[in-house]
């Protein structure tokens, strides 16, 4: 159970903004300079991912003649020197695009490359695994066009594109202003630094031509020998590596001896190439859906915007794979690049997504891009048009609105939000260098955008900004080392606090005392939490035994119990609290926040990654347990429908379980969690004597859930049975059932019903006794067998439970949740982390998604859809399934 805040260090310090990102199955990654670390918030203490980062070879763009190396557009390039690889920009893709169905995570690195990694689901490691290399097939698609050199192509113009920009870019100077690590009794500060500007704040107008800043690094003994030999050659072609790089002085400027391969071009046109390859910023959208053209099928897919130095944004689409496996093997799911859009001419430094309904069915992407130049613009997308995108010639985005004024800070932070009740408006928040934050609106009717509001907010960079509540709250971070929540309340800011009290409070060490900047904030899935990553002064730690490993610190700080202006559920009854860190005001705030996250945790859209809510729970019951019991109360009234009063704790268990059967299936696994979890855990300790007084409690949650799950299990067989009664008709007329999902212990679960005929919904019994009526049809339609034996001994197992099974030699197997056939002993299955449970075969996409009850009588099994794919989330609490890991490496917590 995390406290009031909890601190975890890295051995290595960020150096650019927006360094941290929370994914949506509850793993936080940050840019730590030449590495990434992965952490899982549930487990600070425990195992972590990494992801290398390796010195990447320049991209052969080219040659130009040696007198051109001191053209104005090559001098970032020539200026520059080796450096060691170090992480610019990260993005989280939604959850189900990794073979796990976990999420991927790009890394962009100041050498301009991107690359894709996922989690080491068979390689039992701690370094995450490449899975795509997006620049080297960036560089392969300008290859074969000849950078758009010789067909007058969209890039035909990027030569032509503010030279004088183009002059001054390219630097490989880092963000953080250079402190002095050596001498520890001197700190020298300077401006703040984004990228390669230098912002002075007395100056009105920032001139990209004259806060250019190049760092360099001496040049060693046998690099300057090298350069004065080379110097001699006169005018000779030489090769310039691409990506602010020079790599070896050697190589680079020596003869045309072993270049010969590479074409010879001008100053300009390798500048303008450079510019296209190298890589900024990337941001993944939401999850989007839509029908197959050829197919007809419903595929789910993502875009990854990434933001380069010529201004363009690479558009890249990947889909879900089409299954899920946790065995080795390859899962092919290839990114493609579907779209070039000129978005600035100068370097797009920051990039966010968002999803607009425009109050209507047809939903849209919405993109916002913010520049060096201190521009920011928001686009729009037609879902349908990206999804007929096939190539990298026109892509369907329209511009829709442009930040106009007169700051010309660069931007370093932005975010977009869709208020909560505002069917027509979109939030933007700008973050800039020079540490001033503006919000604006944008009617999507009328198009027009305003700006509500425009502050100093901070002494230097905004380095981090993301909406929470919906929008009704903002959080921003910034290189001055402070992190402050705002909340939106219609045209202006109000400054609240960011930490919130906790019952479970430490005294702790205050890490703005020890760090001098932060890097980047995040919010948690759940709404409850955030995550600040700082750099430690390394001046005021102790030079022996933590300056050498303590480079940084991510913060994990409460901020459920803040008033962020969502409505309050004022019947929460706070007459007495039990702590004396909690105020009546503080607990109101609160369990209206937690009933906000749960509330949203209904729609089946949402990945159930509720860990923060579930541990904010875990903490009350601990230490509020009075507090508690009036929320959870008020969530189960809530929870189901009709009279609120028949489902209260003192209510009779016969008309609670009658109302079951109405419930959704979101709303049943969102219970299971509550129950399993929070209610019923056995690791929070109330004390020698509590649990006797809270017997009835306890009996009534363990009742619930029982019948919670007896429910979601006669749900899960009449859906096996209507999948295979549907199979049969295909078969019948003759319709292909090659892309539809395929029922497996079908017998198991004829078994079970018929041990429990006397309990069992009667729909089940109707549905069974249509099945027996197929005779020997059933076995083209699913797979029907009644002999199980012992994968030890071979011996006969007989059916007498649908969790366990044992065998005449007294063997002891699990059965899988979804199928109640025996687990595989020799391959990997799914666990799931919440109820313990094994699945050996996977359930598909639409059992999660029904609407309607399958055991409703009204129900036709004709309406089931049976052609999505097979998706690793337990049937009985919703949560995504993994494969069981040694408590050496890093698994994942949703709850």
């Amino acid at each position: 159970m995390a406290p009031q805040y909890q601190a975890v260090t890295l051995i290595a310090s960020p150096s650019y903004p927006n360094a941290i990102a929370w994914s949506s199955d509850n793993l936080v990654a940050v840019a730590s300079g030449h590495i990434v670390t992965i952490l899982n918030p549930a487990a600070l203490d425990g195992p972590r991912g990494v992801v290398g980062l390796r010195r990447s070879d320049p991209f052969p763009i080219g040659v130009v003649n040696r007198e051109d190396l001191f053209e104005p557009c090559l001098v970032p390039t020539c200026l520059a020197r080796d450096a060691e690889p170090c992480a610019r920009s990260i993005s989280w893709s939604p959850q189900g695009f990794a073979p796990n169905s976990g999420c991927l995570l790009a890394v962009c690195t100041v050498d301009g490359h991107v690359k894709l990694y996922r989690s080491p689901i068979w390689e039992i490691c701690d370094e995450w695994v490449q899975v795509a290399d997006l620049s080297q097939l960036l560089f392969s698609y300008y290859k074969t066009i000849n950078f758009g050199e010789d067909n007058g192509s969209h890039l035909t113009s990027l030569k032509n594109i503010n030279t004088e920009e183009t002059e001054v870019l390219g630097s490989t100077c880092e963000l953080q202003d250079p402190l002095s690590r050596r001498d520890p009794g001197q700190r020298k500060r300077k401006p703040p630094r984004v990228d390669d500007y230098i912002y002075d704040g007395n100056k009105d107008d920032l001139d990209a031509s004259n806060d250019a800043d190049f760092s360099l690094k001496p040049c060693s003994k046998s690099k300057k020998k090298s350069s004065k030999k080379t110097a001699k050659h006169g005018q000779e072609p030489v090769s310039v590596n691409g990506q602010g790089s020079t790599g070896n002085s050697k190589a680079s400027l020596s003869s045309n001896g072993g270049n010969k391969s590479l074409p010879l071009i001008t100053a300009k046109q390798y500048a303008c190439r450079d510019a296209c390859l190298s890589s900024l910023v990337v941001a993944w959208s939401p999850l989007v859906s839509s029908s197959d053209k050829i197919s007809c099928l419903l595929r789910h897919w993502c875009v990854l915007a990434v933001g380069s130095k010529s201004g363009n944004v690479y558009f890249w689409k990947l889909y879900k794979p089409e299954y899920y496996t946790i065995d080795a093997g390859v899962v092919n799911s290839d990114p493609m690049l579907i779209g070039v859009l000129q978005a600035h001419k100068s370097w797009v430094s920051a990039i966010t997504w968002e999803v607009s309904s425009e109050g209507s069915s047809t939903s849209s992407l919405l993109l916002a891009t913010g520049c060096s130049d201190g521009s920011v613009k928001i686009w729009l997308a037609n879902i349908e048009g990206l999804n007929r995108c096939t190539n990298a010639e026109e892509v369907p985005f329209a511009l829709v609105a442009k930040v106009t004024t007169d700051l010309s800070a660069p931007v370093s932070a932005i975010s977009l939000a869709v208020p909560a009740g505002s069917q027509y408006e979109i939030n933007l928040a700008i973050g800039r260098v020079s540490g001033s934050l503006e919000t604006w609106t944008w009617n999507t009717c009328s198009s027009k955008i305003e700006n509500t509001n425009a502050c100093h907010a901070h002494d230097q960079v905004v380095t981090g900004l993301s909406w929470g509540m919906d929008g009704y709250c903002l959080y921003s971070c910034s290189q001055d080392n402070s992190a402050r929540c705002w909340m939106y309340n219609g045209n202006h800011l109000e400054e609240i606090p960011v930490h919130t009290n906790f019952p479970e409070s430490k005294e702790s060490t205050d890490l703005s005392e020890v760090s001098d900047r932060c890097f980047g904030i995040t919010l948690a899935p759940g709404g409850q939490m955030i995550a600040v990553v700082r750099g430690l002064d390394l001046n005021v730690l102790d030079q022996m035994y933590q300056a050498r490993t303590q480079k940084a610190v991510v913060e994990f700080i409460w901020i459920g119990g803040q008033f962020v202006g969502i409505p309050l559920d004022r019947s929460i009854d706070v007459c007495n609290p039990q702590s004396s860190i909690l105020s009546s005001s503080n607990f109101l705030w609160w369990g209206s926040n937690i009933l906000w996250s749960l509330k949203k945790y209904e729609n089946v859209e949402k990945g159930l990654a509720l860990w923060d809510v579930v541990a904010a729970l875990q903490g009350f019951k601990k230490y509020a347990p009075s507090f508690l019991e009036t929320l959870m109360d008020m969530w189960i009234s809530a929870l189901f429908s009709g009279d609120p009063q028949c489902v209260s704790i003192n209510a009779p268990s016969c008309s609670r379980h009658d109302m079951l059967p109405s419930v959704s299936l979101r709303k049943l696994h969102l219970l299971n969690i509550i129950c399993r979890k929070v209610m019923l855990s056995n690791h929070v300790q109330l004390g020698p004597d509590a649990e006797n007084g809270n017997d009835s409690k306890t009996e009534f949650w363990n009742t619930l859930l029982i019948r919670s799950e007896r429910e979601l299990r006669e749900r899960l067989v009449g859906f096996t049975f209507a999948a295979v009664l549907k199979r049969t008709a295909y078969s019948f007329n003759g319709t292909s059932t090659e892309n539809s999902w395929f029922p497996v212990g079908v017998a198991q679960m004829d078994s079970w019903v018929s041990m429990n005929d006397g309990e069992v919904h009667n729909q089940l019994k109707y549905l069974i006794s249509r099945i027996k009526d197929l005779g020997n049809r059933i076995n083209s339609a699913c797979g029907y067998s009644v002999e199980e034996t012992c994968p030890y001994c071979s011996a006969p197992v007989h059916f007498e439970s649908a969790d366990v099974a044992i065998c005449r030699e007294r063997h002891t197997l699990t059965r899988c949740r979804a199928s109640m056939i025996l687990c595989s002993v020799l391959q990997p299955v799914w666990h799931c982390v919440c109820c313990g449970g094994m699945v050996d075969k996977l359930p598909p996409q639409s059992f999660f998604a029904m609407q309607a009850p399958p055991l409703d009588a009204n129900q036709d099994e004709g309406s089931l859809d049976l052609s999505g794919p097979a998706v690793p989330l337990c049937p009985f609490c919703g949560v995504l399934l993994q494969r069981s890991t040694p408590a050496f490496l890093l698994s994942t917590s949703p709850v």
